[in-house]
């Protein structure tokens, strides 16, 4: 489900639960219309310090929402070079990190090799969660 339509039937008491980036759920948590039950980062919101993460209630649990910049393979290295430099230079301004750190979005900029280095281990998490509840064979 996506998040606006999620969010709106939790707040419609049309749904119990929802499962959401801190950022796109942030307006109802301090309009006090839901209420966070815990994070799934590795260490507690910046934003939602009182908020446990899973691990501390217990769960082995580390998951994260994220977004990740791709161009179609074969685009030619400068282009791909110019891309990343705009774009590492406007992740790293303070304004963007301010405007970003408002709605509870923590923002991590990874060259190429990094964000490799990440999604292969996010992938790896993703697939032991699931393997640890049997969904995956082989």
């Amino acid at each position: 489900m996506a998040a606006a339509p999620a969010l709106t039937a939790l707040i419609g008491n049309n749904s119990q639960v929802l499962v959401s980036s801190i950022a796109a759920s942030l307006g109802q948590i301090k309009g006090g219309k839901a209420r966070a039950l815990a994070s799934f980062g590795a260490q507690r919101s910046r934003v939602l310090p009182d908020v446990p993460t899973m691990k501390e209630l217990g769960h082995d649990i580390e998951f994260y929402l994220w977004v990740g910049l791709f161009a179609p393979k074969g685009t030619p290295e400068p282009i791909v070079n110019k891309i990343r430099d705009f774009t590492r230079a406007a992740v790293m301004t303070p304004k963007f990190k301010e405007l970003m750190a408002n709605i509870g979005q923590d923002v991590d900029y990874l060259d190429q090799a990094e964000f490799r280095a990440f999604w292969d281990a996010d992938a790896k998490r993703v697939e032991d969660a699931v393997r640890s509840i049997g969904r995956v064979e082989g």
